[in-house]
């Protein structure tokens, strides 16, 4: 693998991580708003609901999920050209 090869690479895993991690944020402060209440942290904690905290590994889940997806998607497609 090339140097340019290999920086390509990492730039499209750093990209892709930054999203879904600013993806995570975003939905958080959502999540606040519509709840009223912080995003479950801790499963184990006495004051989370265990629908509560399901639903919401799902939404963040799927968020992240389709963050780093798009990103990805967007450098390779632009990588095509």
């Amino acid at each position: 693998m090339s140097s340019k090869q290999l920086i390509t690479t990492v730039g499209i895993g750093l990209a892709a991580a930054s999203a879904g991690m600013l993806a995570r944020k975003s939905l958080q402060k959502s999540w606040e708003k519509v709840t009223n209440e912080p995003a479950p942290k801790d499963k184990e904690s006495e004051n989370t609901d265990l629908k509560e905290a399901v639903t919401w590994a799902v939404v963040s889940g799927i968020g992240a999920g389709l963050a780093r997806m798009a990103v990805q998607y967007v450098i390779n497609k632009r990588e095509s050209k």
